[in-house]
Order: structure tokens, then sequence, then C-alpha cells
């Protein structure tokens, strides 16, 4: 037990108590039953009432219950059991009074025995009611499918033309929508053929708005799944699950990254494969990232690292609780803790320093290909097994626009590819974050290629999907319903939605605390192949920029020390006085270059400048319109591949023509291939300049003007 867990406040245990509004079972009811029966005719007997009126109170009864259990549509052996039971109390209540009253031994004996007999039987016809219940409850649930099942195949043929078996309809646990399993008829017919009219399903159906279809591949070739959201997830926020952090996981497992539409969870194999993340600003990026970092926290046997250019935002939070518990800060909730070791094992915030942090993880794959070739060969796997002794290193780069700002920082790119390219198997992965994975942000396009784990939490352009997820992209609009939402793609598999969970501040320092104790330490020869650059990681003049007040924490007692966990903090450097600065010698003047007097006199015997051109006739500087642009002489515009296309069209007349003979008129002039002529006779078809005319080889297209009727 942490000193965390020991000064976190205790509930006492609520009192026990009883809950009269709980309804009665087969033993308390015959209880309660008997009891009623004999005080009821107790008091008659006393009163001196007739024996015709506990029979006409017995009867009463057997109806008002009668009455009460057709109203809860009970079955007719449990109406006619409970109708029975009250006759019974009532006939014995009138043999009571007309033989003397209730305390005569026969009396009780009789009341005992119909007392018991009713309880024994009480068991088994409420089970026979169960049974019947959950047997009715399924006739409805399969009567409400069969329906739906029905609708689903009129809609089907309806919009897109195929005839397709329902198999199964199955309701998601979060009630945010279901799941119909379709089977395609024989003939060829493709997933394609539903997937490409999803959105028309979609209208079909008239969901809400944020709300849509998905098709997922089934167990054949003919099976499809289609998802449908019915239910707006917009606005709602999933805490992190905390109580999951007690317990110890492994990277060698796939991690959970997000809760999907349909309640399962998405996981991600990060032992074997690299991660990309893309969004714009405020889509939740940092959140899932943070998310990411608290599941590899809740492994025993994986590293941390972060770069972030932007200040090392991402990594901070991390290292609070650390840093407080190391500097015993006042009035934090972690000066009296045990926190070893932060949150995340290194954090790069400057250009040098990711440099230093890439180096050495290419150094740690190279040396762990030589070191640990026996341990590969016990295990017979061509990869690193990764253990608490051996662990994993995953390297999280956040704000992948900054890394590409300047010269110094794509160098950060490079080096991000190049430990994705060959450290795979010697356990070393990445996580890149990026706002789009475009030539701009992203430069070196293997990234994105040998990243099979892919998320995206949010896009302005369809075209960005496509470009991350390959065709089986959804459209933007209806892949998101807010900040939280998630669209989820790995092993090239077809993307799902879902929705991450929400963590903050105070959840991070807790599970920084909370996993302190259990993370893992740099194997021996990683050590020794990242040196210094990973021992010094920790020293106030490499990382005293994180905070503002760079207080110096207890040196290690060596560097293999303070490497082994971190457990040492910060070390050798010391703040200066006045606090620490975050650029250095800011405050001191530059000195002043010495000037050669050869340098100065050279100035002055430089040639002279080349005239400037005199101004041309008709031209005023001042008005930018009488300008030249120097392209005045070009030829005359030609027309463009798709108004030759077009003529193409209308000159065939009735017989029209198709993309295979327009691509040979237009190749040699325009060089249009048959896939774009395609495009746009389907488009002049939608929009009504052609009609299509013919089925597969014999298809041809003709103009309006030239249209049977026209």
């Amino acid at each position: 037990m942490t000193d965390s867990t020991k000064s976190s406040k205790t509930k006492a245990p609520a009192p026990s108590r009883v809950d009269w509004q709980a309804g009665h079972g087969p033993l308390t009811g015959t209880l309660n039953g008997v009891a009623g029966a004999l005080t009821t005719t107790a008091l008659g007997h006393a009163a001196g009432l007739p024996a015709g009126w506990a029979l006409a109170a017995g009867a009463a009864g057997a109806l008002g219950t009668i009455g009460s259990g057709l109203r809860k549509r009970l079955t007719a052996a449990t109406l006619a059991f409970r109708g029975a039971c009250w006759m019974t109390a009532g006939g014995w209540s009138s043999w009571a009074l007309a033989h003397g009253g209730p305390w005569q031994w026969p009396e009780i004996g009789s009341l005992a025995v119909a007392g018991i007999a009713a309880g024994t039987l009480a068991v088994g016809f409420a089970a026979h009611e169960e049974v019947e219940q959950a047997k009715r409850a399924h006739l409805l649930l399969i009567g409400a499918r069969r329906q739906l099942a029905a609708e689903w195949t009129d809609r089907i043929k309806r919009v897109c033309s195929v005839d397709v078996t329902v198999l199964g309809i199955e309701h998601w646990p979060s009630g945010a929508g279901y799941t119909v399993e379709i089977e395609l008829p024989e003939g060829g017919t493709t997933r394609r053929s539903i997937t490409d009219r999803t959105e028309a399903l979609g209208s079909d159906l008239d969901l809400p708005d944020g709300c849509g279809l998905q098709t997922m591949s089934g167990v054949s070739r003919r099976r499809v799944l289609i998802q449908v959201t019915t239910q707006n997830l917009a606005g709602q926020e999933l805490p992190f699950p905390m109580d999951e952090m007690a317990q110890t996981t492994t990277v060698n497992n796939p991690v959970p990254v997000a809760l999907l539409s349909d309640g399962a969870r998405a996981d991600m194999d990060l032992r074997q494969a690299s991660t990309i993340v893309t969004g714009p600003t405020g889509t939740g990026k940092t959140n899932w990232l943070h998310s990411l970092i608290a599941r590899l926290d809740q492994t025993n046997d994986t590293l941390v690292w972060v770069i972030d250019l932007n200040g090392g935002s991402i990594g901070l939070p991390w290292l609070n609780a650390w840093r407080d518990a190391q500097i015993k800060r006042p009035g934090s909730r972690w000066a009296e803790a045990t926190v070893p070791v932060p949150g995340v094992d290194w954090v790069a915030s400057t250009p040098a320093e990711a440099k230093r942090m890439l180096d050495a993880a290419v150094r740690i794959a190279k040396h762990r290909k030589v070191a640990y070739q026996d341990a590969m060969r016990d295990a017979n796997d061509d990869k690193l097994p990764v253990s608490p002794q051996v662990p994993e290193i995953v390297i999280i780069l956040d704000e992948g626009a900054e890394a590409a700002a300047t010269r110094e920082a794509r160098a950060i790119l490079a080096g991000i590819s190049e430990v994705v390219r060959i450290a795979r198997a010697m356990a070393i992965r990445a996580v890149v974050s990026v706002l789009r994975v475009t030539q701009d942000v992203m430069p070196d396009p293997l990234v994105r290629k040998m990243a099979s784990n892919r998320l995206a939490t949010g896009a302005l352009e369809d075209s960005e999907l496509g470009h991350l997820f390959g065709w089986r992209a959804l459209r933007a609009e209806d892949s998101f319903s807010g900040p939280g939402s998630v669209l989820v793609g790995t092993e090239g598999k077809q993307p799902a939605k879902g929705q991450q969970w929400r963590i903050t501040p105070d959840m991070i320092e807790e599970i920084s605390a909370i996993t302190a104790h259990r993370r893992p330490t740099l194997d021996a020869p990683s050590l020794k192949a990242a040196g210094t650059d990973y021992t010094d990681r920790w020293l106030i003049e490499r990382c005293g920029h994180l905070w503002a007040d760079a207080t110096p924490l207890e040196t290690a007692a060596s560097p293999a020390a303070g490497a082994a966990g971190s457990a040492g903090g910060p070390g050798r450097g010391a703040a200066p006085a006045g606090g620490w600065k975050a650029t250095a010698h800011w405050d001191r003047p530059a000195p002043v270059p010495d000037v050669d007097p050869a340098d100065l006199e050279s100035i002055w015997l430089l040639p002279d400048a080349v005239k400037p051109e005199p101004t041309p006739p008709g031209v005023d500087w001042s008005d930018p319109s009488t300008w030249a642009t120097g392209r005045e002489g070009t030829a005359p515009e030609t027309p463009d591949a798709k108004d030759a296309a077009l003529r193409l069209l209308i000159d065939a007349g009735p017989e029209g023509t198709g993309a295979s003979a327009m691509e040979r008129a237009l190749k040699d002039t325009f060089g249009t291939r048959r896939p774009v002529l395609q495009n746009w006779l389907k488009a002049w078809v939608e929009s009504g300049d052609a009609v299509r005319v013919g089925e597969g080889s014999k298809t041809r297209y003709v103009h309006r003007d030239h249209a049977p009727g026209a």
C-alpha cells in the first residue's frame, strides 16, 4: 500500500438497514400469509364475527389477486395458485370460527400443514413463472426482430437493388444502436454494393444528425455486418476507468484505446505496430495521448519516452506527482508520498534533447540485436521477448507539425522514421501525433505506411480520412460526433467509430503515484548503449526549463543508480541565483565582433549596381493594372479534356459512345485515361446530361439531346 493510498480518506461502511420495500420470497411470503390468517381469525373470533364473513373475505382476496395478476400479465398457473391460496385461507378461517376459534390443536395443525404446502408449491410456481415470462419476452423480441429484419430486407432491395437474407440482429448493450448481419446473394455480388450506398441507407432510415451506418466484413465473403448508430453521443463524457489501474497488465497484450459504439473496446497492438494519431486542434488528440500513457503505465514492462517541442506539455502532468514528492513541495498531496519515478521515463522538449533521445533509441535497438541473441534463440522467436527485466520503449511524438517547422526539427522526423524502420523487433515503437497526414506536417511517407495502428480524432475534409485509412474511410461528417469521438483502424481493417475516455490532471497524478512502484528499469545492455544521453536526462541543465522554479532534487548515488528507474531524480545541476532561466544567457549582451579594416575597404571597391531597365511605354508603376506579366504572348487557350470529352459524346449522336472509345480519341492529345472518363460519364448521368444505355460490355452513353424520346 502506497503512502498516497494511506493518505486518502476512507469512508466508514454504511450501517445495515432493513429494506421494507423489498418483495417477499417463498419463505417470508408463506410466513406472512400464515401469520396474517391466524391473526385475522383470532380477531374475528374475539369480535364474534360470523363464519360466512371469513369465507367472503377469502373470495374477495382471490378476485383481487387474480385481477392484479392479469394486469401484470402473469401466467394462468400462477393466477390459479394465488387464488387457491386466498380461498384456502378464507375456508380455514371460516371453519375455525365455526368450531370454537383458531387456538385449538386441530385448527393450528391444519393451518401449519396448509402453510407448508403453500410454501413448497410457491417455489415451483415462481420458477415456472420466471421461465414463462422469459419465453414470452423472447417471443416478443423475436417478433420485433422479425419485423425489423423484414424492414431491412425491403430497404436493401429498395436502396441497393440487392436481394439479401437477414441472418441476425443484435442490439448493442450501450443502447446506441444495433448490428444487422446479412448474407449477399450468389452471383458475385460484393460488399461494395452495400458499402457504396450507406449514405442512402442512412437517409432511408432517417437517422438523427451525428448517426450513421458502417459496413464491416463478416465471417465469409458473402457475410456483411451493418452497424447502425441510432443515438448521438455528442457531449457525453466517458470518465477514465481509474479502478482498472490497480490491475497490472503487459504490453504483450493489446491495449484498450477507446470504447466502440457497440459497447466493445477497441484494442491496439503496441508491441508489434507503430501508431499514427491525427486530428485538428480541439478534437481530443492530447487527451487520447494521456489515456494511452495511462494504459502503458498500467503495464510493468513498458517505458514511455515523450517528444513534444511545444514546451513538453504532453509530458509535464506525468512529472508533477514525482517532483512534488522529491522536493516535498508544501501544500501538495504528494509531499509526504513515496513516488520513486515519474509517469514518463524521459521528456524531450527541444530539438537537441529529442535528437539525444532518438540517437539513444537507435543505439539501443542495434545493441539489443547483439546482446539478446541467446534470449531470442531460447524463446524460438525473431523478436525480443519483452518482460519487466527487458522492457519495451514507446516513443510518443506530439505536435508533429512542430517537428517539421525547421530544418533542425525535421531531423527528429528522420529519427522517428529510422526507429519505425529498424526497431520493431527490438521492442521500440513510436506513436506519432499530427494535425493531418499530409506532406507539410509529415514529410516522410514511410511513417504513415509502416504504422498499422491509425486513429483519427477528427477531420475537416474527407480526403484526410481517405489518406489515412484508404478507400475504407467514411465521410468526415458521418465519422465524428464532436470532441471525444474517434475513428480507429488497425491492421488495414475497416475503421470503427468509438468514444475515448476523458482523463483529467488529477487522474494523471493519481495514476503516476499508483503505478510508480511497478515501473520497470532499463536493462543493462540498453543502459550501456544509451550512455550519458539517458543517465543525465534529469540534470537541471537539460530538464530545468520544464518548470518555472527548477529546484534541484536529490542527486543519485551514481549514474547507473540514477538511470535505474530514474529514482535519483535530477542530479548534478543546480539552479542559479534568482531561479532558472529558460533561455541561457539571455540577459548578457552579445560580444562585439572585431572588424578587419580590409573588409571595410572591400565594401567601397564593389562594382556598380546594374541600372534598371527603362520603363516600358504605357506602364505606370503606381497602377498595378498596367503592369505586364511577361506571359502575354502565350498561345490562345484550347478547350480542356472534359470539354473535348463532352463534345465527343454530343458528336456520337444516338449511337452513343463509351469510355474506351473516348480514351482512344483523347489519349494522344490530353493524356486522359479510362478511369477519369468513367467518372465524368457517371457524373453526367447523375446530372441528367447523359443517358446510360445497355449493360456490361454493351454499355453506351448517349447525350440527352440524342436520347430516345428527347
